[in-house]
């Protein structure tokens, strides 16, 4: 009996760790994704004419000068339209002193959004850190 609560504990404590340290370490904030350019608010479903879909995010404190920040669009589920977990396309910028937000977007193709879900993936030197949903919804 001792022995099964000592693995009991051994797992938790494991957990607890991992759960801690992911958001010790996700280093974006106040995520916003719309359809409109500086927007202020977020929206999570979008149409299949949407013309374009921007993403915005504050860098904490975790994020360092000096860092890769890479921006992955993801189409996790179209219904068969691509692959799942399909990289759409993919952006990287080099964070200098004094930045503190990181902005991208993404047109639409030639014959509309499918629709099915999204995401989208925040790394920092190549580790992902965040990710922001959405969908395409007719």
């Amino acid at each position: 009996m001792r022995r099964l609560q000592h693995a009991i504990w051994a797992i938790t404590f494991s957990a607890a760790t991992a759960i801690s340290s992911i958001a010790w370490a996700d280093g974006f904030a106040n995520i916003i994704i719309s359809s409109t350019k500086d927007a202020e608010t977020s929206e999570d479903t979008f149409a299949p004419d949407t013309a374009k879909i921007f993403v915005a995010a504050d860098l904490t404190d975790d994020v360092k000068s000096g860092s890769t920040i890479t921006v992955s669009w993801i189409a996790v589920d179209t219904a068969g339209a691509a692959p799942p977990n399909y990289k759409i396309d993919e952006v990287s910028f080099d964070i200098k002193a004094n930045e503190n937000q990181v902005n991208s977007s993404i047109t639409k193709p030639n014959t509309d959004w499918p629709v099915g879900t999204y995401n989208i993936i925040f790394s920092v030197d190549g580790k992902p850190m965040e990710t922001a949903d959405f969908s395409i919804e007719e």
